[in-house]
């Protein structure tokens, strides 16, 4: 399994199998939307797996149809690799992925961590259309509504980068029939507030105030499911909240990692 599945666990490789972070993405990407965090944990000694889910990036296989199934997967991917307890960070369909994975293995996951999510994470079924056609226009949706009104003016506060663009072409990258099958699988999802409560490790919840594809308020439900649930709300961020506003991501991480 390991031959088939690309993750970055930095310059050297995975080498500890002690309690690592596991970074999960979303729709249609990979793992590079979690460059930032991976290099800073990296660097103060923490062992880090970011990884291309089924299909995307540079793993290979089949895409995988469903949230349970991308979980079990995860699990068995981590068990080739060794690794017992860990703690897992997932945005947007990797939030769920990274929920469902901590409600099958709750004595394992240490802390989950859930960025830009909701649930139910309905889809709209103009999206769906598009998407299963393989249309340019899923893509245009989803970056468009992925960002704040302020992204889409070219607001950013780390300079050189083109966000929008940026993000469009790395959606523009995936195979064909993955974000589809990635949509699907997000909003067929309904085991989110089950799941919740068989979850024993610290949970924290980053959620982007002008979010449009998953609205903090539609995430109220699943909060109330947890024990003590930590949430962060970041001003002025969209879904794509590791593209807006990295730093403070990248704050809440540490605070929580």
């Amino acid at each position: 399994m390991k031959n088939k599945v690309f993750s970055f666990s930095g310059e050297k490789g995975f080498k500890n199998i002690k309690k690592p972070i596991v970074f999960i993405h979303g729709t249609g990407m990979d793992h590079s939307v979690w460059t930032l965090p991976t290099r800073y944990f990296l660097r103060k000694d923490r062992t880090v797996i970011s990884v291309d889910l089924p299909g995307h990036g540079r793993s290979k296989g089949p895409v995988l149809n469903s949230i349970s199934e991308l979980s079990h997967w995860l699990i068995d991917y981590l068990d080739s690799l060794g690794v017992n307890e860990f703690s897992i960070v997932g945005h947007s369909m990797g939030s769920l992925i990274a929920l469902e994975t901590s409600a099958m293995v709750p004595d394992r996951s240490l802390h989950l961590v859930m960025v830009g999510t909701a649930f139910p994470m309905n889809v709209s079924e103009q999206l769906l259309e598009a998407a299963k056609n393989n249309e340019q226009t899923a893509i245009d949706i989803l970056t468009y509504f992925g960002y704040s009104y302020s992204a889409r003016i070219g607001s950013n506060s780390n300079p050189g980068m083109w966000m929008i663009e940026n993000t469009k072409r790395l959606l523009e990258k995936s195979q064909k029939d993955v974000i589809y099958s990635d949509l699907k699988a997000c909003s067929n999802y309904s085991d989110g507030l089950l799941s919740a409560k068989k979850v024993e490790g610290e949970v924290m919840f980053i959620l982007g105030e002008n979010d449009f594809l998953t609205p903090a308020y539609k995430a109220k439900d699943l909060i109330s499911s947890f024990k003590n649930p930590i949430v962060k709300n970041v001003r002025h961020s969209g879904h794509t909240l590791l593209m807006e506003k990295p730093n403070e991501v990248l704050d809440y991480l540490i605070e929580i990692l």
